[in-house]
């Protein structure tokens, strides 16, 4: 089986374990927030571990740092022009756009800015080494569970089963897909030049 498929398939599956649990345990606060804690501190480490450090070894600190700054702007545009809402901070967006979509998209659409990166770390490690994007893909496939949980309790409380299961289907997807397209662009661009940025 082609890795990136491989790989895509281990973190789609993590979330959507993520969100199948969701659906069957009861809403306890504390667990959501260890449970966010956790991924927070897995996405830290494997970002670190499996993308900067190699790619500082591989090709200088400068390369990688430019790809960093570049990934800093990406996702601040995506933040900037996909209408979205964080359950703590709020709606975020375009202006124009506040009220035109229900809270439940709006949740959605946060939580597929927040997929596209780490299925884009995937693709990458798994370009640059088989190894090592497996490594990512696993860590990754891990905190996706809890995600995939704290996805789908906020929408229980306004819809009914089917739009959080759509949104965390979708979700999954999403991250899966990112995996194969950047590892599919990483691989076209030259080991040389693009893979550090990347």
């Amino acid at each position: 089986m082609d890795p990136l498929l491989l790989h895509s398939l281990i973190v789609t599956g993590g979330t959507l374990l993520g969100v199948a649990s969701g659906v069957l345990v009861k809403r306890e606060e504390k667990w959501i927030n260890f449970g966010l804690g956790f991924t927070g501190g897995v996405m830290l480490v494997a970002s670190f571990t499996s993308l900067i450090i190699p790619g500082v070894e591989g090709w200088g600190f400068w390369q990688v740092g430019i790809g960093i700054v570049l990934g800093v702007f990406l996702i601040n545009f995506l933040n900037a022009v996909i209408p979205h809402e964080h359950l703590v901070k709020g709606y975020e967006g375009p202006q124009a756009l506040l009220g035109r979509l229900k809270r439940s998209w709006l949740i959605a659409l946060a939580i597929t800015i927040h997929n596209i990166p780490e299925g884009l770390a995937v693709g990458v490690s798994t370009a640059y080494d088989v190894e090592l994007g497996l490594i990512t893909a696993v860590a990754i496939a891990v905190q996706d569970v809890p995600e995939g949980v704290a996805v789908v309790l906020p929408l229980l409380q306004f819809n009914t089963l089917r739009i959080p299961l759509l949104v965390g289907v979708l979700s999954a997807l999403v991250e899966g897909g990112a995996v194969i397209a950047s590892g599919a662009a990483s691989s076209a661009l030259q080991r040389r030049w693009g893979l550090p940025w990347a």
